[in-house]
């Protein structure tokens, strides 16, 4: 009987920090760019949800024949300490005016960027995630009374949903910190630019 492969270290994802987003300036079937990174402060949780996993199946001669699964789509969400005016003017394509208020309009269209992210394991290493075109729903806004001595804070929840991208099909990267082929240089710039797939001898 052949041997099992070993199975991968295991370590469970502890925290959430240094979030970044990026315009997606182009995307057609020759390529996707993208426009300059903007970091956001104040990550809390984040959350991604598959929303149409479910199968089709074609059934013939009486068995199950063949599964089919339709493009993948996400549902992401982002909890914040605070959604600053200057990053909901970036994400939803409002407008600040000159005298610094926030301006939302009918016709404001959120355009797509990507999201990125890393989150502390529990031995100490990172795993890194890159969502490569997103797109964010109008905001919930939740204000709340003071109760006596009793505060409870109010935080900022954006919801994108996340698509494949045109040029390549790809909508999501993600890399574990330690494991083969991902060192600790390629880690330290991760999140410096959008990553960029690499495959060799394909």
């Amino acid at each position: 009987m052949p041997t099992p492969t070993a199975a991968p270290a295991v370590s469970s994802t502890v925290g959430l920090k240094n979030m970044v987003i990026a315009p997606v300036t182009a995307d057609t079937e020759e390529s996707t760019t993208y426009g300059e990174l903007q970091k956001v402060a104040g990550a809390i949780e984040a959350t991604i949800t598959p929303e149409n996993n479910d199968p089709n199946v074609q059934y013939f001669d009486d068995v199950e024949g063949d599964v089919l699964y339709p493009d993948p789509e996400l549902t992401f969400t982002t909890r914040l300490a605070d959604l600053p005016l200057i990053i909901q003017e970036m994400i939803f394509s409002n407008k600040i005016d000159d005298n610094g208020v926030l301006i939302r309009t009918a016709s404001d269209k959120p355009g797509y960027f990507a999201v990125g992210f890393m989150s502390e394991k529990a031995n100490g290493k990172y795993r890194y995630v890159w969502l490569f075109k997103v797109r964010a729903k109008p905001v919930t806004e939740t204000y709340a009374t003071k109760e006596g001595t009793t505060i409870t804070r109010q935080t900022g929840e954006v919801e994108w949903t996340a698509i494949k991208r045109t040029s390549d099909g790809c909508y999501q990267a993600i890399a574990d910190e330690g494991e083969s082929g991902f060192t600790a240089e390629k880690a330290a710039t991760f999140l410096d630019t959008v990553y960029t797939p690499v495959f060799t001898g394909a």
